[in-house]
């Protein structure tokens, strides 16, 4: 008798907390009713490409722990592969993924649009983005979720600070011949946001001239950074927050913003209309437009949405301390991306 008292105030407490737990967590009733709703689905798939191997694992730990009972399972693939794997599954007519992150390079959000592939969902955390990002809303379908920045970076052991290039232009310049490397716009979101971002700049001539200086082109900046850190070439296009996050493990890397234009790449989050676990895809959308998720991007070196959590650069400053480059919008890059990466092949394959 005795035992079964006790066990009875176990589940008593156990309930009084999860009822804290729904008190702290939720600002409205419509979120609480998400919530209860979502525990009955199971866990969750996320097709993510946006940021590196480590970060998909970190906020499906932070949703949780903002969520309790409730899981997501990260699939993170380069932007084009996510994309064809997401494509696989719609012409397939299996629904696996529920909420789809890229950074929206190529037209992806406006395909899905196109096609009736997304779920209308407002986030009640979508007023409360930064204003950077704000104009870059799809109202009731898409949600910048966080930012990258795409610059330059050089082997500490094979160059001088002096010597490195400071500008995108300075690549051109015939003395980094052979010691340059680039990514794939086909594969690399980052990549692919840097040519645009050039091409509509300065036409492909740019790439016309950058061919001679015989870059390594590499599947993605993750192999630019291995080649980069191996001394097979001295200076690349990377995303800042791998090359700072690669100096911090002992590589020998450093980063240059270009004085003509940083690149900023936004990351997008959609729900599919699909989705097996609808309720869950919408509170985990609130978490990745959440101060929460803000932080955990701003500690592996991304930019913020969210104007509470302020990111630094590398070298300790702000994004206000730098130039960025015109980002270039989702509906945009659709027809752009297009030609830029056929004329690539044909230019670079040889």
């Amino acid at each position: 008798m005795i035992l079964i008292h006790a066990r009875r105030a176990v589940l008593r407490l156990a309930a009084f907390g999860l009822c804290l737990i729904l008190q702290t967590t939720f600002a409205s009733a419509d979120m609480q009713a998400i919530y209860e709703a979502a525990r009955k689905e199971g866990p969750m798939t996320w097709y993510i490409s946006f940021y590196s191997q480590d970060l998909p694992a970190k906020a499906a730990a932070g949703f949780a722990k903002a969520y309790p009972g409730l899981t997501v399972t990260p699939v993170r693939l380069t932007s084009g592969g996510i994309f064809q794997r997401l494509n696989q599954d719609l012409r397939n007519h299996v629904a696996t993924a529920s909420v789809f992150t890229t950074t929206g390079i190529g037209g992806q959000y406006e395909m899905l649009l196109r096609d009736g592939e997304l779920m209308q969902y407002t986030p009640e955390a979508a007023d409360k983005l930064s204003q950077v990002v704000k104009p870059m809303i799809t109202p009731g379908y898409v949600y910048p979720m966080g930012i990258g920045l795409m610059g330059l970076a050089y082997n500490t052991a094979k160059l001088k600070a002096a010597d490195a290039p400071t500008t995108w232009d300075a690549l051109l310049d015939p003395k980094w011949k052979g010691k340059i490397a680039i990514g794939d716009p086909s594969f690399s979101g980052f990549d692919a946001a840097w040519d645009m971002t050039m091409v509509k700049r300065e036409g492909f001539a740019y790439y016309e001239k950058l061919a001679k200086n015989d870059p390594l082109v590499q599947r993605s900046t993750l192999d630019s950074l291995t080649a980069l850190n191996a001394g097979e070439r001295v200076v690349a296009a990377l995303p800042d927050t791998i090359a700072i996050t690669s100096a911090a493990k002992g590589n020998p890397i450093a980063v240059v913003y270009p004085t003509d234009g940083t690149v900023m790449l936004v990351g997008y989050t959609a729900i599919l209309k699909t989705a097996p676990q609808p309720n869950t895809a919408k509170l985990f959308t609130e978490f990745l437009l959440s101060v929460e998720h803000s932080q955990i991007m701003a500690d592996s070196n991304l930019q913020s949405v969210r104007p509470e959590v302020v990111s630094t650069i590398a070298g300790g400053g702000k994004l206000s301390d730098i130039k960025l480059a015109p980002p270039i919008r989702t509906a945009e890059s659709e027809k752009l991306l297009s030609d830029l990466v056929e004329r690539w092949r044909d230019l670079f394959s040889h």
